[in-house]
């Protein structure tokens, strides 16, 4: 058996909860938070023996064996050398880290103790991502060569079957600079490691070698709220256009983002990607994605093939518990990768996303607000170790 000690008990943390929860050979034993109510509350709820409000207790404890870090993104970086130094596994949100720097340290300190770090890029488990890439490496659309992504509004469910802490003290270290990691952007930083890790994904794990973020300045417009879990407020300047180069200069991709919270409307709703092969195009739903219809019905894949019929996919796997949407985001995609770290741990291989992963995810999220500072492109592997999103002494 795993024990298991979950640090943070946020939103993120319900969904990891059900992960642990859905594996036989793991156990939560202990949980923090610097709540004691919700603490304690969590214990009696999945059976843990200690509740904690210090981490320094957490990592004592000789029954954890993996720590699992779903705190506010400021204390990521910190508290995984912490478990690591304590001789813990680590499984931890994103994004990983602040500053490339940081993530180094803890990626090089892992490897010397020999210990498991995974990160939960969670959208590479989604059950339609998952397909998407075994259709792709199957050689269903030829060589991937055009990755196209569409960020529409999240709309949240009108009852989530998911415990929301929404008030400021809870909530608002999302839109401050330093403790949410993106300076002038943080909802930006929170969701491009996302959807750049996904772009990687879908083009057969071909990194992005350059980048370039088109800002939008808008003052004038109306302050609108997002979802209503969240602090975020329409902003004045947004980045609503991502396009990068590959290293393999024939493949490119593009981000945009049309919602309530940039001032503008999309039909389609939450993500959703298009993946251009030399034979075919796959379209496919992510995390609260909603409008893609064939034939008048509602799926969650398509694939077109010249001069074939369209197959159309659907991934009924109960919807998800936070966002009004057919794809399985909370419900389901944190589950498979918390029973991928278990099972890492247990088979003695890597995860399917470690520490490496989750820094370069981080790298190019950095890459694309150097290039919103600075108006020009911007090479991934040209980020400073010191650089961060809200101020660094040396710059990229």
């Amino acid at each position: 058996m795993i024990g298991v000690g979950i640090a943070g008990l946020g939103l993120a943390a319900q969904a990891h909860l059900k992960g642990y929860a859905a594996h036989p050979r793991a156990r939560v034993a202990a949980v923090c938070d610097i709540d004691p109510a919700r603490a304690e509350r969590a214990a009696r709820e999945h059976g843990a023996d200690g509740a904690h409000t210090d981490y320094a207790e957490l990592l004592a404890r000789p029954d954890v064996d993996l720590v699992d870090i779903a705190t506010p993104t400021w204390l990521h970086a910190p508290m995984c050398l912490a478990a690591i130094e304590a001789g813990k596994h680590v499984l931890c949100e994103k994004p990983f880290c602040t500053s490339v720097g940081e993530g180094e340290a803890v990626v090089a300190r892992a490897r010397e103790r020999g210990l498991t770090l995974a990160v939960a890029e969670t959208w590479l488990f989604l059950a339609s991502h998952m397909k998407a890439r075994a259709l792709i490496e199957a050689g269903a659309i030829g060589k991937p060569l055009q990755v196209r992504m569409r960020q529409g509004a999240w709309t949240r469910r009108a009852r989530p079957r998911i415990a929301i802490q929404a008030g400021p003290a809870e909530r608002g270290w999302r839109i401050d600079p330093r403790r949410s990691g993106g300076g002038a952007w943080p909802w930006f930083f929170d969701h491009a490691v996302h959807f750049l890790a996904a772009a990687e994904y879908f083009a057969l794990g071909t990194p992005i070698a350059e980048i370039h973020a088109i800002v939008s300045e808008n003052p004038a417009a109306p302050r609108r709220a997002g979802a209503a879990h969240d602090p975020y407020v329409t902003a004045e300047t947004d980045i609503p256009i991502v396009a990068w180069r590959f290293a393999d200069p024939a493949r490119h991709g593009v981000w945009t983002r049309a919602e309530p919270l940039n001032g503008k409307y999309d039909v389609m709703r939450g993500f959703s990607s298009a993946v251009h092969g030399e034979e075919g195009v796959i379209e496919t739903l992510g995390e609260g994605g909603g409008g893609l219809f064939w034939r008048g019905e509602p799926r969650h894949l398509l694939l077109h093939r010249a001069g074939a019929q369209t197959r159309a996919l659907r991934f009924d796997e109960g919807g998800d518990d936070l966002w009004d949407s057919e794809i399985a985001y909370y419900s389901r995609s944190h589950v498979n990768c918390v029973r991928d770290t278990v099972d890492a741990i247990l088979d003695d291989r890597a995860p399917r996303r470690d520490g490496a992963d989750g820094l370069r995810d981080v790298r190019c999220a950095l890459a694309a607000i150097r290039s919103a500072e600075t108006g020009v492109p911007v090479r991934v592997d040209s980020v400073a170790a010191d650089y961060a999103a809200f101020g660094s002494s040396s710059g990229a």
